[in-house]
């Protein structure tokens, strides 16, 4: 019997392929914060076939036309080190660093080499690079690599746009939301005036912004938080989704109230609708689904009156925080987020938790997203089955049997 030399010897990683010119084309990417033009590549001397050769090994991502994402690790000695597989534990550690917090107001950085927050760079045309000498006062976190370099490359040629919708949303840090998808278009308003052609990776969107309504993170522009949450809403495919958007950003401290976020949103299209759904928003809810069975219970009428009621045991210490809570009837009702995934840890500690209220005569109950969205009647059935009371309950109980 023979063996194969190949089939018996340990898999190895994928060859990186190395070109003249790689090395300064992946420094420049990295100070643009791991984006490049296909014009600065060339200029760099890499060739168009070189350049398909690095897309198609998955060394480099083509997003959009005309712009290429490198993935850069840290900026260390050599530079062709930091050229990196997506399977690579650094693949997506960024590239230069990039500020930290933003207020609501456009801050512009200065005696960094930035022109109107864009820099020319050689051999290409505007295009956002990172600042080079770390955060910058009053700037939100650091916009998450990859996605920040996708937005950089559909920024490129477009000295007008501005992020917007959910790629703003992402970029700001507001929670909640589908997780993001690489296959997602980068979301940039424009100028009514401007061309509608929409490009490959690109969704346009055309309206004037207010002076207020744009913010700068890390030389991208970007809607403010304001007019992000206000986009969100008027996005949103229904009220449950729309008021949990705003749930989440006032949770998160991504906006500070609605008021703003209102008047983004006031005489836009699809902001009639909305105009109820802004009062029943409540930073307390720690979750989608905790919103969605909120407002279910609203609708019948049976409005909790405390969200996340602290409850404690007889020495004064926390047991546990409820989700609905109607203290007057000693009634909890949880939103379940419990699945196949959790932890044994959060299972046991869940079990815990409500063994001790039960101790305390505390009625429990929990629901999950498969009976908010197949069987609303049942929880409210249930619900309003303990606030009636024990002696109707033992009354409906006589008659059933």
């Amino acid at each position: 019997m023979t063996f194969s030399p190949s089939a018996s010897s340990p898999p190895t990683r994928p060859v990186i392929r190395r070109y003249p010119g790689l090395d300064s084309a992946v420094a420049l990417a990295r100070r643009q914060g791991g984006v490049i033009t296909f014009q600065q590549a060339m200029s760099a001397g890499l060739t168009r076939g070189q350049l398909r050769q690095l897309v198609q090994s998955d060394q480099w991502s083509h997003p959009v036309r005309g712009a290429f994402v490198v993935p850069v690790g840290p900026l260390t000695g050599d530079v062709g080190r930091n050229v990196v597989a997506p399977g690579d534990g650094r693949w997506g550690s960024g590239g230069a660093r990039e500020p930290a917090r933003l207020g609501g107001e456009v801050h512009a950085v200065a005696d960094d080499g930035w022109r109107g927050g864009h820099l020319v760079a050689q051999g290409g045309p505007f295009l956002p690079v990172l600042p080079s000498g770390g955060a910058c006062p009053g700037v939100f976190a650091r916009p998450p690599f990859p996605l920040s370099a996708r937005v950089r490359a559909a920024l490129v040629g477009r000295p007008h746009a501005v992020v917007c919708g959910i790629t703003a949303a992402r970029l700001l840090g507001f929670p909640g939301g589908e997780p993001e998808n690489p296959a997602e278009p980068v979301h940039l308003l424009l100028p009514p005036r401007l061309t509608r052609a929409q490009p490959r990776g690109i969704r346009l969107h055309f309206t004037e912004l207010g002076p207020d309504e744009q913010v700068d993170l890390a030389g991208i522009p970007v809607t403010s938080p304001a007019r992000t949450l206000a986009d969100l809403v008027l996005a949103a495919p229904h009220r449950e989704a729309a008021v949990a958007e705003m749930d989440a950003a006032l949770r998160s401290g991504a906006v500070p109230n609605l008021r703003a976020a209102r008047e983004a949103a006031a005489g836009r299209r699809g902001f009639r609708p909305t105009r109820d759904w802004w009062p029943l928003a409540d930073g307390r809810a720690e979750s989608g689904l905790e919103t969605r069975l909120r407002l279910m219970l609203v609708d019948a009428g049976l409005t909790p009156p405390q969200l996340q009621w602290p409850v404690r045991d007889a020495s004064g210490q926390s047991i546990a925080r409820l989700d609905l809570a109607w203290p007057e009837h000693r009634l909890d009702v949880e939103a379940d987020t419990y699945t196949t995934t959790s932890s044994a840890e959060a299972f046991h500690l869940e079990r815990l938790r409500g063994n001790l209220l039960a101790a305390l005569r505390w009625t429990v109950l929990r629901f999950s997203a498969l009976d908010v969205a197949w069987y609303p009647e049942r929880i409210v059935a249930a619900v309003e089955r303990v606030l009636a009371g024990p002696a109707v309950r033992d009354q409906e109980e006589l008659q059933a049997s």
